[in-house]
């Protein structure tokens, strides 16, 4: 669960129904990323369909890649992290948002006014590939 030092992209929950938003909460509190991404491939276990009758598939599909993307806000990218795991957060992303096809900086740009706290990680995530790019060009 995020911590109270950090801030997250909290509009992704705001934009879901009341009920969708109790799930999410749920799911934000108490699911890591992994269990996540396998809920949007295979929807939600027995408890949580249980615990959340009224929502239809689509709305569950709704909620997790909403969840996934506020999550994805909690990170806070540094250079210790490798250029496979900032394309990886890329990718969990785009995939997310449904637009796999966009490169990771027109994602940035599509998404930078209406969601600051994301928009931020992405940035950062886009400088830190940028800087070893430059960095290695340099070198050779």
């Amino acid at each position: 669960m995020p911590g109270t030092s950090h801030q997250i992209e909290l509009q992704f929950l705001n934009n879901l129904s009341f009920a969708a938003s109790d799930a999410a909460q749920d799911l934000l509190t108490h699911e890591t990323l992994k269990v996540l991404l396998k809920f949007l491939v295979d929807g939600p276990n027995e408890f949580y369909k249980k615990n959340h009758p009224k929502l239809t598939d689509l709305e569950w599909n709704k909620t997790f890649r909403a969840v996934i993307l506020a999550k994805l806000s909690y990170f806070e990218i540094n250079r210790y992290f490798t250029d496979q795991e900032i394309d990886k957060w890329f990718e969990i992303a785009q995939t997310a948002f449904e637009m796999p096809w966009e490169s990771p900086v027109q994602m940035y740009k599509r998404v930078e006014h209406q969601y600051p706290y994301f928009a931020k990680v992405a940035k950062t995530a886009l400088l830190i590939k940028q800087q070893r790019q430059k960095k290695a060009q340099a070198a050779t």
